[in-house]
């Protein structure tokens, strides 16, 4: 909670949205009061006696509508319940959508570069972009390929998909983002008071300049990745907080560098240290994709005996990585990674709605979090000469994120278990009888032969998808 927001000063706005909410009928029965001045005292610690009290009326509502009590039951319950869904900014006044309809920041830069415009993450709505800036069809197929959408749609189609896909859902998003942040209970009405036009301005630990210094690649956890996920964020942070301008090694334009992944996550390569430097244009441009350089820099690393692949999907890339002759070959073996990559995380999706957690934990690692990490000689085009300094701390942060690690890999198996994935082509038909014997393994608390037919089951699911798929000129 951002400590001193009780001591700023409300916007006229949000003192009279304070007073409706407070007020209505959604509310009734949940714990306020107000201080000596006849201000409603909006925000309480979750852990003090008035936080248990709002927990428990939560609680109530949860159980009302049916909704599990669970992680991320409250904010669902606080969309559900707002009266009006127009959350007004404490700070500026300004009425925000408590829905995902705002571009996050990587798909507000796309379309400000391609319109040439320059607006903040909240002038426009995702709706009102499309309405007033897609004047003919090249436009309205641009924002299509943003959301991954085919080309040839009409707006009114466009719309639609969006928000059935986007904002109708309970699924957060890498494209679009609420105009307020869920905060439940310790705000009253379930929101962070500060919406998505003040937050960085207000909140010292969201600001700009120290949040350059840190990186949560929440992609590591969502893909089940290995490695130290807590080093590899703070080198990313690194290169974020690094204003020097180089010569990009791709499209040779002088630009900020960032960090790419040599071995994409989304492929099942580990989240490790080993970055190369590119512009952020030309990092976007590769997706999920390797390249054939980056093929042989990841063959040399694996020759000095360290890892870069993931558990889950050593034998996919064992099967392909000799196989990469050039970037035609690459595309190939990228493609087949990511097929293969899916497959595992719907078998682990599988594996976890039959049987819970308690086996799948074997594979996470929420110890890396309580390692603090400073660099020295940082140079994003020789990390060789990087200086790493280390230190275990237990502080209230580093726990919170330790705890992120433990439960972000789970609640991405079940987005992806709730989600549409007919674009996706599943083998598990094929497997059958090899994924109930592992649940049988579970359910017989027999872990480490549960872990033999798992990776069995993967290796049988990679050469399928090898078989099926590798189609190399």
């Amino acid at each position: 909670m951002n400590n001193t927001e009780n001591d700023r000063s409300w916007n006229e706005n949000f003192k009279n949205y304070v007073e409706f909410i407070v007020n209505h009928p959604a509310y009734t029965g949940l714990y306020y009061e107000r201080k000596t001045d006849g201000t409603v005292k909006w925000v309480v610690l979750k852990d003090s006696i008035q936080g248990r009290i709002r927990t428990a009326w939560w609680d109530e509502q949860c159980r009302r509508l049916n909704i599990p009590i669970q992680s991320g039951c409250y904010a669902i319950v606080s969309r559900i319940i707002h009266p009006t869904k127009i959350h007004i900014c404490q700070c500026c006044g300004r009425p925000l959508s408590i829905f995902q309809i705002y571009p996050t920041k990587p798909l507000l830069k796309k379309i400000n570069e391609h319109f040439n415009i320059s607006i903040s993450q909240v002038d426009y709505d995702i709706f009102g972009i499309i309405d007033t800036y897609c004047t003919d069809q090249t436009s309205i197929d641009f924002i299509a390929k943003c959301f991954k959408q085919p080309h040839g749609l009409k707006k009114y189609e466009l719309k639609t998909i969006i928000y059935q896909n986007y904002v109708g859902t309970d699924q957060p998003s890498r494209l679009l983002s609420p105009g307020v942040m869920s905060n439940n209970p310790d705000r009253f009405d379930g929101f962070h008071s500060d919406g998505l036009c003040c937050r960085e301005k207000t909140d010292k630990g969201r600001h700009t300049v120290n949040m350059k210094t840190y990186t949560q690649d929440r992609r590591a956890y969502e893909d089940w990745s290995e490695g130290n996920y807590n080093l590899a964020n703070r080198l990313m942070g690194e290169f974020q907080k690094d204003n020097k301008l180089y010569e990009c090694p791709n499209c040779h334009h002088i630009r900020k560098m960032s960090a790419d992944h040599i071995g994409p996550i989304s492929l099942g390569f580990r989240h490790h240290i080993y970055f190369k430097p590119l512009c952020s244009s030309c990092n976007s441009s590769k997706n999920n994709r390797f390249t054939y350089s980056d093929v042989k820099e990841l063959l040399e690393i694996e020759q000095r005996n360290e890892d870069v692949i993931s558990w889950h999907s050593k034998h996919i890339w064992d099967k392909v990585k000799f196989l990469v002759v050039d970037d035609s070959t690459a595309k190939t073996a990228s493609n087949i990674m990511a097929s293969a990559h899916q497959n595992v995380l719907y078998l682990l999706s599988t594996i976890y709605q039959r049987t819970g957690k308690e086996f799948l934990r074997r594979y996470l690692h929420p110890e890396y979090s309580l390692t603090d990490y400073r660099f020295e000689d940082f140079d994003p085009f020789d990390l060789g000469k990087l200086k790493i300094k280390q230190k275990t701390l237990t502080s209230k942060n580093k726990l919170k994120n330790q705890e992120r690690a433990s439960r972000v890999p789970f609640e991405s198996l079940e987005e992806f278990a709730a989600k549409d994935n007919r674009r996706h082509r599943f083998y598990h038909e094929c497997i059958t009888s090899e994924i109930e014997n592992i649940i049988a393994t579970i359910d017989n608390k027999d872990f480490d032969k549960a872990d033999e037919l798992l990776q069995a089951a993967i290796s049988h699911l990679a050469d399928i998808i090898f078989d099926s798929e590798w189609v190399a000129d």
